[in-house]
C-alpha cells in the first residue's frame, strides 16, 4: 500500500474518532479520505483488514468499553448515546456480541486481570459469567506483579497519590502543529524504530533541534483493544517558523496536523512503564470523579523527551513524561 493511502486511511479513522456519536455514512468517510466510495471501501479494507462499517462498529463499542472502564458514574444510556448507538438495547446487544459479556458485567470488573502492564479482559472473556463472579476468582488470575503491588493499587483507589506523580494541575495549552508517524499493531519493541524513523526525517529536513519536544499518542486503550489493532503515533512539535511540509506529503511517510488547544490536566510522571498503571488508577478512579472536571472531546497526548524516545523499551526502564488529558468543567 502506498504512503498516500496510509494518510488517507488515517483521515477516515480520525473522522470517525471526532464524529463517533453522529450518523456516519460510507460517503462521509470517503469524502474525508478524498476517495470515491467504491475505491475508499476497497482500499480501507485492504489496509486495515476491516471494512469501514466493521471498523466503525468496533470503534463505537470499544469507546463505550473505555468509558465504562474509566467513568463508572456515567449512566449506561448516556454512554450509548455518546458512542453513536440509537438505543440502549442496540448498545447492549452490540456490546455482548463484541466482548462476550454484558456492559454491566464489564463495568463491575469481575472479568479483569492485570498482566503487569495493562488490565486485560481477553484471556477470560469466554468464561461463564456466574463462575467469574465467585469470590476470589479475580484474585487467582492476578499476575505476580499486581499481586506484589496489591496494597499500592488499593491505596491509590482510596485517594493516596502515587509518588510517581511529581505534579498535577489544570493548565491551558495552545494549539500546535506536529509532524508524526502512525502504525497499527506495533509491538512495544518496535516503537523505538518508529521514533528513529521520525528523527531521521527531522534531521534530513533540517528541523531537528536539541530541545525538540516529542509527542506520543495511543489512539486505542490497550485494556480494551486487541494488540494487533492498537494504533500508536510518534511525533514532535513543529516550531512556528517550520516550513509548511504538509503541502508536500504525497510520497512521505510523515503526516502533519494540528493538535487542538484548551484546558488539560497536566501530570508530570517519573517512574517505570509498569508504574503508569498506578497513575491511571489514581487519576481516573479517584481524582477525576471528585475533581469537578469531565473528560473533554479533544485529543490528549504525552510529551516525551527525545532522550526517552531513543531508549530501548522494557518494563523497568525509568522514564519522565508529561501527560495532557483534555478536560472541561462539569455543568452545575
Amino acid at each position: 500500500m502506498s504512503i498516500d493511502y496510509s494518510r488517507r486511511v488515517y483521515l477516515a479513522q480520525d473522522y470517525i474518532r471526532r464524529h463517533c456519536e453522529a450518523d456516519i455514512e460510507l460517503a462521509d468517510l470517503a469524502k474525508a479520505a478524498h476517495f470515491s466510495p467504491y475505491h475508499f471501501h476497497r482500499i480501507f479494507t485492504a489496509f486495515t483488514q476491516e471494512t469501514p462499517n466493521d471498523f466503525l462498529r468496533r470503534m463505537r463499542v470499544e469507546r463505550a468499553a473505555h468509558l465504562l472502564f474509566r467513568r463508572p458514574a456515567i449512566p449506561m444510556l448516556d454512554i450509548a448515546v455518546q458512542c453513536g448507538f440509537k438505543s440502549q438495547a442496540i448498545f447492549a446487544r452490540a456490546f455482548r456480541q463484541h466482548f462476550g459479556m454484558t456492559a454491566s458485567e464489564w463495568r463491575k470488573g469481575d472479568f479483569w486481570l492485570h498482566d503487569g502492564s495493562f488490565w486485560r479482559w481477553q484471556h477470560i472473556k469466554q468464561q461463564d459469567s456466574k463462575e467469574c463472579k465467585k469470590p476470589g476468582y479475580g484474585d487467582a488470575l492476578l499476575s505476580d506483579l499486581f499481586a506484589a503491588r496489591r496494597e499500592e493499587f488499593l491505596a491509590v483507589r482510596h485517594g493516596e497519590r502515587p509518588a510517581f506523580i511529581r505534579n498535577l494541575q489544570i493548565v491551558e495549552k495552545p494549539a500546535f502543529r506536529r509532524a508524526f508517524i502512525w502504525r497499527q499493531g506495533i509491538l512495544r519493541e518496535q516503537i523505538l524504530d518508529l521514533w528513529a524513523e521520525l528523527l531521521h526525517w527531522a534531521n534530513a529536513n533540517g528541523v531537528f533541534r536539541p530541545d525538540l519536544i516529542g509527542v506520543a499518542r495511543n489512539l486505542d486503550n490497550a485494556n480494551v483493544t486487541a494488540e494487533a489493532l492498537c494504533r500508536y503515533e510518534a511525533g514532535f512539535v513543529l516550531s512556528e517558523d517550520s516550513p509548511d511540509f504538509a503541502r508536500h506529503t504525497g510520497q512521505q511517510t510523515i503526516l502533519f496536523d494540528q493538535i487542538e488547544g484548551g484546558l488539560f490536566v497536566e501530570i508530570d510522571f517519573e517512574g517505570t512503564l509498569a508504574d503508569e498503571t498506578l497513575v491511571e488508577e489514581y487519576f481516573y478512579n479517584y481524582w477525576l470523579p471528585s475533581s469537578g472536571w469531565n473528560l473533554a472531546h479533544r485529543s490528549g497526548y504525552i510529551e516525551v523527551p527525545m532522550s526517552n524516545a531513543l531508549q530501548p523499551l522494557h518494563a523497568e526502564m525509568q522514564i519522565c513524561t508529561r501527560w495532557y488529558i483534555p478536560v472541561c468543567k462539569q455543568r452545575p
